[in-house]
């Protein structure tokens, strides 16, 4: 079977050389030094050791701590990756990762579309070299060491990164579940998406955190795996290299979890597709083309047998397993309709209706779990069937799944919003747009009346609209949505997908109010988190979810939007477009507003952006003596998300025009939005922090900007 491939070198894009560095090695060294060992990068930059550490001291970077780094190889390389994407050809690129080209490629292609999220193309870099300095690069050394010394010197002091959960919950604040056959489904903080099951299974979850998860409510949680990563493949058990292993340890998984009262649920998204080399040997197998991917027809009797021996086997090896929850189209390329931008359909099922396709693979996967255990569930995900199917074959996909089956649909999707005048309809989760829509309670009646329980994946600490926080104080935007879906008899949440499981005073607030809507119950939960300043925590939320429904919801702004990085994101001098490069899902934000903006007009965007960080200002004024705490400081950090992607989008807006003056104020703004994100980073370790992408930003980044703004701040100020 061929191996998977790496994105091509697009020789035509380079990454602009930022002309605040002295040359390429110097900015090498910055971007990594805060994830990246001095001796990996000797060794990955063909550079002596002394050279890079003469070269850290020149910009002013602090000496590195081995417990700062030594973490990142395993629990952060997706930040690694994406900081020496543009700037490293393969070749350095894989011996600063200590990886080979195939688990690059490898975690390329099952890191959550990891591949996509950096432009699925690798710009063209030439191999750093050492170069000699001219009398003016040195003096430009010189000007960044001030800098960094000035307001980075503590770069590997405060929280050490993924240091996540120190102390077990106060027994007095958590909250009680009154009933565990309602689902409370969460993913792990700090899960390791695609290789959770090949290293300890306490790194991606902790036991601190699963305290944490019950005392906030939680009975459940989910990781995503591959049948054939866990069971023998039959077509090919070269793929199934290490089942044995994963297979056990995924039964520690669902014994700690058991331990602390939660159920273990697998995602599947099957049968994964394969590489199309791998049909030469059994063509009989083959389906949809996508690229360098085939999908195993599940026309062929045998690929369904395979998903039903594989679910048989799992749910026998690991008898306490809570269930399964499925996403059949849409996400990965698997059954032949999964799809719509297939290469080549398949000639052998093109007349067979999805939704028999996607019914049979739910119900094989149903019937497997349930001639093991009747207490194993099976969980149906709409995610995108509307995209994929009409509301009649929708219906119909349901009445052909048997009844025991939970169907669950994305709460707010579809919902008609009309934000900044501008009518639309929600394309993807939310926490600024309160749910359920129509369209998704008519799934729920429709399932109901056909036998079937039902559930709400909803998010509840945050979203896309703003991932970097571990979660967002917008407590008034929570209970209104739970107290929807219990209008609408919904009792089954799945709360977070692979950005929101932090298990934050939001979870309580939610189960908290799925018991107990009543305005009095909330007062309580307060006064237990925050005893005397729980009145000003109340108004200060109220006015942060006033605030956040401002937010310009359209799923370009949400996925590649600057309201990620915030003030990581770097203010470019010239668009980044006349190279070729645009806003990437969920990884690079660039400067692309035309992306950013969505439906939106320019000046609807941006003063969308500005109405939403003023209000939310107002809601800082009355924690400000408030003592310091993670509220606070959430409440802080989203604060300058939110205003800082209000400043890039002014910036770009002028940076063509001659208002000098203004576009140096925004340089200034923006370096202290920076700054101060810098200190927040430093107190507490989820600042930035997104399970799938890792650090989504950290210091080095931060510091960057501050360089950057600085630059422009001396050519702005000197026109």
């Amino acid at each position: 079977m061929s191996e998977t491939v790496l994105p091509c070198v697009l020789e035509d894009r380079e990454y602009p050389f930022p002309p605040y560095f002295p040359n390429r090695m110097y900015m090498a060294i910055f971007r990594l030094w805060d994830t990246v060992t001095a001796e990996r990068l000797a060794y990955g930059l063909d550079l002596p050791l002394e050279v890079v550490l003469k070269a850290a001291e020149d910009m002013g970077l602090p000496e590195q701590r081995q417990t700062q780094l030594e973490k990142w190889p395993e629990r952060g390389r997706i930040t690694t990756i994406k900081n020496a994407w543009h700037i490293l050809p393969y070749e350095q690129l894989l011996k600063v990762l200590d990886m080979s080209e195939a688990e690059l490629a490898a975690a390329l292609k099952d890191e959550d579309f990891l591949d996509a999220k950096l432009g699925n193309f690798k710009p063209f870099c030439k191999p750093i070299r050492q170069e000699e300095l001219s009398a003016e690069q040195r003096e430009n050394l010189s000007w960044i060491k001030g800098i960094v010394k000035s307001n980075f010197a503590d770069m590997f002091l405060g929280e050490e990164p993924f240091e996540f959960f120190e102390n077990s919950p106060d027994g007095e604040k958590s909250v009680v579940i009154d009933n565990d056959d309602e689902l409370r489904l969460i993913y792990s903080y700090c899960g390791l998406y695609a290789t959770a099951l090949d290293r300890d299974i306490k790194i991606s979850y902790p036991e601190e955190m699963l305290k944490k998860y019950r005392a906030s409510g939680v009975n459940a949680i989910w990781i995503p795996v591959v049948l054939y990563q866990i069971t023998p493949f039959p077509f090919d058990e070269s793929c199934s290299e290490g089942w044995q292993e994963r297979q056990q340890r995924l039964k520690e998984l669902v014994a700690l979890a058991a331990e602390h009262g939660i159920k273990v649920y697998l995602y599947l998204n099957e049968p994964r597709s394969m590489p199309n080399a791998f049909f030469d040997n059994h063509p009989e197998l083959k389906g949809a083309v996508e690229g360098a991917y085939t999908a195993l027809c599940t026309s062929d009797k045998r690929v369904l047998e395979y998903i039903k021996n594989a679910v048989t086997m799992v749910c026998e090896a690991v008898p306490d397993l809570g269930g399964f929850f499925l996403i059949n189209v849409s996400e990965n390329l698997t059954h032949c309709k999964s799809r719509d931008s297939k290469t080549e359909s398949c000639p052998k099922c093109e007349n067979t209706p999805i939704e028999e396709t996607v019914a049979a693979i739910i119900t094989t996967v149903y019937e497997a779990a349930q001639s093991v255990s009747p207490s194993i569930r099976t969980i149906a995900w709409t995610w995108s069937w509307k995209y994929y199917m009409s509301q009649e074959q929708m219906f119909k996909c349901i009445d052909l799944i048997p009844a025991g089956v939970i169907i669950q649909t994305t709460s707010e999707r579809h919902k008609d919003i009309c934000i900044g005048g501008i009518e639309w309809q929600t394309d993807e989760y939310s926490m600024s747009i309160p749910g359920p829509s129509d369209f998704s309670v008519s799934v729920w009646n429709y399932a109901r009346s056909k036998g079937h329980e039902v559930s709400a994946k909803v998010q509840v600490n945050d979203t896309w609209e703003c991932s970097t926080m571990p979660f967002l104080p917008v407590f008034d935007l929570i209970r209104e949505h739970i107290i929807n879906l219990k209008a609408a008899d919904v009792h089954h949440l799945m709360l977070s997908w692979t950005l929101g499981g932090y298990p934050s005073v939001n979870l309580k607030v939610a189960t908290e109010c799925m018991k107990n809507p009543d305005e009095a119950a909330y007062d309580e939960l307060l006064k237990k988190e925050y005893g005397e300043y729980w009145q000003i925590v109340k108004q200060s939320a109220s006015i942060f979810s006033k605030a956040f429904r401002e937010f310009p919801f359209h799923i370009d702004s949400l996925r590649m939007g600057p309201q990620n990085p915030g003030p990581a994101n770097l203010l470019y001098e010239n668009p980044l477009t006349k190279h070729g490069f645009y806003a990437t899902m969920t990884c690079f934000s660039y400067d692309t507003i035309d992306i950013w903006r969505g439906v939106y007009p320019k000046d609807v965007y941006v003063n969308q952006l500005k109405k939403l960080s003023t209000i939310w200002r107002e809601g800082l004024k009355l924690i400000e003596n408030m003592p310091d705490c993670d509220y606070k400081q959430v409440a802080h950090g989203g604060y300058l998300l939110f205003y800082s992607s209000y400043l890039q989008t002014e910036f770009i807006m002028n940076r063509e025009g001659t208002d000098y003056e203004y576009l140096a104020y925004i340089a200034e703004e923006e370096s202290r939005a920076a700054k101060q994100m810098y200190d927040l980073m430093v107190k507490n370790s989820t600042i930035g922090y997104e399970a799938a992408n890792h650090y989504y930003f950290y210091k080095c980044q931060l510091a960057e900007k501050v360089i950057c703004c600085e630059y422009l701040l001396e050519k702005y100020r000197g026109k």
